[in-house]
């Protein structure tokens, strides 16, 4: 008789971010979902999960099955839809929001600010957004 050892089984959640405040319908909304602790640079993580919709269809959106661990959810409203945050003399001119939906001051909030627990099964994050300019 011979018995296998069952495969150890990752534990895995759905995490839902819902988005909420945009000022208007132009362009489409952009999230990202990251572990790297350079938050800000999800667009250079491989391991990143992305999304994006057009404004008029911002519904609630899940990424699912993603490992336990420490995330950190960027949420941007790209207006004019050019795929990038536009800047005037440094300030962003559109919208955006992070998961913890940190206070803003000078420059973008702390890793520590944006980071949160994903624990096993289903997880919710509501990001409102933030307008400077």
């Amino acid at each position: 008789m011979s018995l296998t050892a069952a495969a150890p089984h990752e534990a895995t959640a759905d995490l839902t971010v819902e988005v909420h405040g945009l000022r208007n319908v132009k362009g489409e909304v952009q999230l990202c979902v990251t572990q790297r602790r350079e938050f800000l640079k999800c667009d250079e993580d491989p391991a990143a999960r992305t999304a994006e919709m057009a404004t008029s269809d911002v519904a609630p959106v899940t990424f699912k099955a993603l490992p336990a661990g420490t995330y950190a959810v960027l949420v941007l409203h790209d207006e004019n839809a050019n795929g990038k945050m536009d800047k005037m003399l440094g300030i962003p001119k559109e919208g955006f929001g992070f998961s913890g939906n940190p206070k803003i001051r000078m420059g973008p909030p702390k890793a520590h600010h944006v980071r949160f627990e994903l624990e096993p099964g289903q997880v919710e994050q509501r990001v409102k957004m933030k307008y400077l300019l």
